[in-house]
């Protein structure tokens, strides 16, 4: 190697090792004259926060003019891109907000995401309409079972009226007497034609009650009164009951909730304001009735309405079960009328003594059987004849009855009616001397009338025995 090369080569490296050094001392310089507070770039390794996990409620203390104030503040999400908050005076407040905006937050976060569902477009969307509807009180399974257990159409269906016949039918194999068949026919009947015989789970209480007010009293004008809605809805309340109950043999049940149990009942208080005055009849229309009775037919109804009037049995289906076996319940030698539990509408058995004036009645009609031939037809032209009200042997029985004695509990005992009762509607009605007359009528068969008993009403006793 030359000389002259050598020392050429030994120029560069001495410029290289100027450039290197000029390079340190400029960033000497640099670092020197930056300025203190500025810090050096970093580089992000997390994610950016991109949405809240939960919104929180904070206790937020604040002084405005000399007064402290407390709140509640909520805050953690976003709205239109930007983080919201919101100030409650009650925590109750804030909390329930809190609730509504997290079941918001979580449906706008749903709709975002891609889930395989073996539904279609609208059952999906029938699901999301449900939970926004439901919020976070309630879930879709509890509301379904609600459902079910109260309005689902059960896998067995059947029309009002073929449920009438089969509620009809174990009803009256459970005895039911005649004229409550009738009376609950009727109700079931109308009921059934209102809704156009639709089936018995589609039944509401809305339309029960449309069905209770559309009902009218006799002049087919004014609306029913509030006894009869009680009695009709009664005999629904029964009926849909009996449809809700298990029983395989029909069935049943053909309803899950019993639609008359939300229909409204009016209290005694409120019948009885409505209810008209009992109806009485008077001792000398009776006896003119009595002798009328005996020169008609052959007094073929002498012997119904004496029982009727002077032992208060019944004239409807009582009468006829007891016309039946009133060879064996009507005992002269002891002086007491048998009423059995199977005979006596309120299924419980009593006894009424034979009072005197009733014994001639009985002896002098002995051969007459209670009910005769064409009875219903017979009976329904008298009662015309008269213009008798429903019931009101039994009402004539059991007032003069405590217009003689003045025994509440007598009364109750042979009557087979409590002594409030007794005391609520029959007391009072009539003095002594009037019961005295109606207990005094007996037949002169010899002249086919009534007449009063030469000795009066003074010795009728009227002790009742159990």
């Amino acid at each position: 190697m030359s000389p002259q090369f050598v020392h050429c080569l030994g120029g560069v490296n001495v410029f290289r090792a100027t450039l290197r050094a000029i390079d340190v001392a400029k960033c000497h310089f640099m670092h020197l004259n930056a300025p203190m507070s500025r810090e050096a770039k970093r580089t992000r390794i997390t994610p950016k926060k991109t949405a809240a996990n939960s919104i929180t409620i904070k206790e937020h203390h604040e002084v405005k003019y000399g007064r402290g104030y407390s709140s509640f503040m909520v805050q953690g999400w976003k709205e239109g891109g930007k983080w919201k908050r919101r100030k409650f005076k009650l925590r109750k407040d804030a909390e329930r907000f809190v609730a509504l905006k997290q079941v918001e937050v979580e449906n706008q976060g749903r709709a975002q995401r891609m889930v395989l569902s073996p539904l279609t477009d609208e059952q999906h969307q029938q699901a999301v309409d449900a939970f926004d509807k439901l919020g976070g009180t309630y879930s879709i399974a509890e509301a379904v079972d609600f459902f079910l257990s109260n309005h689902r159409a059960p896998s067995f269906t059947i029309s009002l009226s073929e449920a009438r016949t089969a509620y009809l039918g174990g009803r009256e194999r459970d005895g039911l007497r005649d004229r409550s068949m009738k009376q609950l026919e009727s109700v079931l009947g109308q009921f059934s034609e209102f809704m156009n015989n639709c089936l018995v789970h589609e039944v509401t209480p809305q339309k029960v009650e449309q069905y209770l007010l559309s009902l009218r009293a006799t002049d087919k004008v004014s609306p029913a009164k509030l006894k009869t809605w009680n009695n009709y809805r009664n005999a629904l309340n029964h009926f849909f009951l009996w449809a809700g109950e298990s029983d395989l043999s029909t069935q049943r049940p053909w309803i899950f909730s019993n639609p008359v149990s939300k229909v409204r009942i009016y209290s005694a208080k409120q019948v009885a304001e409505q209810r008209e005055e009992i109806q009485t009849t008077d001792p000398e229309q009776l006896q003119q009735m009595l002798s009328a009775l005996m020169r008609w037919r052959g007094g073929a109804l002498v012997k119904c309405f004496a029982l009727a009037y002077f032992a208060g049995i019944r004239p409807d289906g009582e009468m006829r079960r007891f016309a039946a076996r009133s060879g064996e319940l009507i005992n002269l030698r002891t002086g007491i009328i048998k009423i059995p539990a199977n005979v006596s509408k309120t299924k419980e058995a009593r006894q009424v003594n034979i009072t005197p004036n009733l014994r001639k009645w009985l002896v002098a009609f002995d051969a007459a059987p209670v009910i005769p031939t064409n009875f219903d037809r017979l009976m329904k032209a008298a009662r015309k004849h008269f213009k008798l009200q429903h019931d009101e042997t039994r009402h004539s029985f059991i007032s003069y009855h405590v217009g003689l004695n003045r025994s509440v509990g007598d009364v109750a005992l042979q009557a087979g009616n409590s002594e409030s009762i007794v005391k609520r509607h029959y007391l009072n009605l009539h003095p002594k001397d009037e019961a005295k007359h109606f207990f005094s009528l007996v037949p002169d068969s010899k002249n086919r009338k009534a007449i009063r008993n030469p000795t009066g009403g003074n010795k009728v006793q009227l002790k009742a025995v159990v």
